[in-house]
Parts: structure tokens; sequence; C-alpha cells
């Protein structure tokens, strides 16, 4: 089976930044075209802060259309700062592991020092992840307030949120071109990090994509939509 990852890969900010392109966009968009807004192009980094807006419930993603999430929704339309602040940082804790370490923390100071290493062996973080959740998390707490300059995480009534079914879990892919062109040729292989790898090559195209959940299939249709379109074109 494949292995859910209970963190995101990318900023809460940039995770922000993304919901607030699909609201401008009239609050449902095509993948295509947020990265587009956002100056990012299909895949890489863009895949992660689409998981990362996912995991922090402030958006939904269905064949390959991002929708803003009824708790951005709240964010956006907040009577007051303080109801603001709190449905942010409810956002902010939505991945498990977030929650967890606020829920152990929370009115005491972070262990920033061992914090990696804790992410590690406590937390099931990958290692060549540890210091970048640590990044994310740190500046997210901050940029909620739930860090103060004491690195002591502040005790808060965070609002509640009816968590929302998204189709986008952990978004892999790793393109080399993001050109779709005709002759494509795709294989399908088990690695050895318990995950299926779809390695998609063709003239000006080698992209692998990792597999590691469900809802991992959605950028493997998006991109042979992708490519028959181009096919369709060319008949």
């Amino acid at each position: 089976m494949p292995v859910s990852i209970g963190y995101p890969r990318a900023s809460f900010k940039a995770a922000l930044e993304l919901a607030n392109s699909a609201d401008s966009l009239g609050g449902t968009a095509s993948a295509e075209i947020c990265a587009e807004k956002m100056g990012n192009k299909l895949g890489g980094a863009f895949n992660y802060i689409v998981s990362a807006a996912s995991k922090f419930n402030l958006i939904n993603i269905k064949s390959g259309q991002i929708s803003t999430s009824s708790l951005y929704r709240d964010i956006k339309l907040s009577y007051t700062d303080e109801e603001k602040a709190k449905l942010l940082i409810t956002s902010f804790l939505s991945p498990p592991v977030f929650s967890r370490l606020y829920e152990r923390f929370k009115g005491s100071e972070l262990p920033v020092a061992m914090l990696e290493k804790m992410l590690i062996k406590e937390y099931s973080v990958d290692d060549n992840s540890a210091s970048r959740i640590k990044k994310y998390f740190l500046e997210g707490a901050k940029f909620t307030g739930l860090l103060d300059p004491q690195n002591k995480l502040v005790i808060y009534d965070i609002a509640k949120s009816d968590p929302e079914v998204s189709d986008s879990e952990e978004l892999q892919i790793i393109p080399e071109n993001s050109n779709m062109l005709n002759d494509v040729k795709p294989t399908i292989s088990l690695s050895d990090f318990d995950e299926f790898v779809f390695h998609i090559t063709g003239p000006g195209i080698n992209s692998k994509i990792s597999i590691r959940e469900e809802e991992d299939f959605i950028i493997v249709e998006a991109m042979i939509r992708k490519i028959k379109k181009r096919f369709d074109a060319n008949n």
C-alpha cells in the first residue's frame, strides 16, 4: 500500500498563495492555469504546493481542477482579525504531524535545536525532508502567531472546522521538460521505497511520476489527457 504522508512539502505561505490564486480565478480553475497565475509550471515544486494546500485544507482538487475549500472561504470572509487568526491556525494545524507537534508542546518552549531529529525519529518524517519540514513548521507557526519570540508555542482556542475530503494528497512529479510532444512511451516500475513510478519518455520529454497514494494518479491522468489533446490536434 502507498504510504500516507502527514506533513506538507511546501510552506504555509505558498499554500495560501495558491488558494488566493484559485480564488482570484473565480474559486475554481485548472491546475495549469493556477500554476501560470503563480508564475510556475505544472510539476516539480508546484505539485508540492498543491499537495501542501490540500493538506492545510485550503483547497480541493479533482480531475485536475483546483477549488478553494470551505475553510478558505471562512478565512476570506472573517468578520474580525481574531476570527481570521484562529481560522488560519486551524488550517496550519491540519497536517497530522503539525497538529501532533503543537499538542505536544503547546504552552512550552519548542525544542528547536533537536526538532529535525525528532521529526525523523518520532514523527516518521523522511530524512531528506526533515530540515525543510522543520523550517515550514517554524515559519508557519510564526506567521500564524503560534510561536512567540522565545520559541514558546502559544495556547489558542482553535476554531473548529469540518474537514473536507480532498482528491489530492501527495502529488509528486519530476519533469525534465514540461513540453508534451507526440511520441510518448510510458513504463511503470516498483521502486525500492514501496512506491510505483511512472516513467514517461519521448522526444523532448523524460518525466517520472512517483505514486505513493491513490490520489497521485491525478497527475498521471492529467498528463495523459494533455498528451491525448496533442494527438487529437494533429489528427
